[in-house]
């Protein structure tokens, strides 16, 4: 978490420089701010729970509960909310930047769920 922090913080400071090498209007360089805020702040908090906790239930055999939750997160959780976020809500990207990281939050409490429940350690891996 640590190391999320610090990369993300990194990432963050960055994104204007990065920017100065192109042609960009001031409100896309303000929706890349944005975004890129959004992204580093989930990716901090909730993504290492959705992604490498995941990993390591799928390293230990817990591979079809894994497979199951992460497509159900993402048609449920991504797609279905980044049409009413970004469409309904009239919120655009950044509507779709919030519907990915409910994604990852969701995936995150569900999978953390299964890891303090122990059921992964029912299975064998050879």
């Amino acid at each position: 978490m640590v190391l999320s922090i610090v990369w993300n913080l990194l990432v963050f400071v960055i994104t204007p420089v990065f920017m100065q090498f192109y042609a960009l209007s001031d409100q896309t360089k303000y929706l890349i701010v944005i975004l890129v805020l959004i992204h580093n702040i989930f990716n901090t908090v909730a993504f290492p729970f959705s992604g490498p906790l995941s990993n390591g239930l799928r390293a230990t055999g817990d591979v079809k509960y894994t497979m199951i939750v992460s497509i159900a997160s993402t048609v449920l959780g991504r797609f279905i909310f980044s049409i009413i976020f970004a469409i309904y809500f009239n919120m655009g990207v950044i509507g779709i930047a919030f519907a990915m990281c409910l994604d990852w939050t969701i995936r995150g409490i569900i999978f953390f769920a299964r890891f303090k429940s122990n059921k992964w350690c029912e299975f064998k891996v050879i």
